[in-house]
């Protein structure tokens, strides 16, 4: 079993994902923005229940997002996951993640979660009115064990949702994520900046008074 199909079934078995109404049948363009770097999506279809979904992995050193277009069968009520494997390549641990997830149709957001590392909690706020044509929802996802900077252990956050959307048979998703440090993560290395400041004043300042 490979790692992408044992994925799939971790995160389908975690949260509680259910089979949808119509087929996705191709993302035949992607790309990547900011700080994310990401492979080329991976769509998959279990054979015996008809779920779908699309494995996105990559690395994030900052706010970036991931574009996606999306084909699919008929227009009523296709139903996908996706699965997200990302690697904080950032140069500070994240304790929250906030995901906004934006497309060309109405749709919703389900069953989102983490799969690793542990302790993570998800809240969703559903799209609301669009703006120029485009409706956004967003995730709030918070820890739990902070993701770490790879490669050190907990170094990748694996989460996942569902959108279930309608109205067309080809669709843009955009998911755009920022990463958020452990509180007070920015004054500690301002005061580390600080102390080590001080510490080569004072230097300067024993260097100057010694005498020949």
């Amino acid at each position: 079993m490979n790692a992408k199909r044992f994925l799939l079934i971790v995160s389908a078995s975690f949260l509680g994902w259910s089979a949808s109404h119509a087929n996705v049948t191709s993302i035949p363009t992607w790309n990547y923005s900011g700080g994310i770097y990401c492979y080329a999506p991976v769509l998959t279809t279990d054979s015996g229940t008809g779920d779908q979904a699309v494995t996105l992995k990559g690395n994030q050193s900052g706010f970036g997002a991931m574009d996606l277009t999306l084909i699919t069968d008929t227009p009523s009520d296709p139903t996908l996951t996706l699965n997200n494997s990302i690697n904080n390549t950032s140069s500070f641990a994240w304790t929250e993640y906030i995901v906004n997830v934006a497309m060309n149709q109405t749709f919703s957001i389900n069953s989102a979660g983490v799969v690793a590392p542990s302790g993570w909690a998800a809240n969703i706020t559903q799209p609301g009115a669009p703006v120029s044509g485009i409706y956004t929802g967003t995730i709030d996802f918070t820890g739990g064990v902070p993701v770490a900077v790879f490669p050190a252990l907990n170094s990748t956050l694996d989460f996942g949702y569902q959108v279930t959307f309608a109205g067309a048979t080809q669709y843009s998703l955009t998911e755009s994520a920022s990463p958020v440090p452990e509180p007070g993560a920015p004054g500690l290395l301002l005061l580390s900046g600080l102390l080590l400041g001080g510490q080569m004043v004072a230097k300067r300042r024993q260097a100057v008074r010694r005498p020949f």
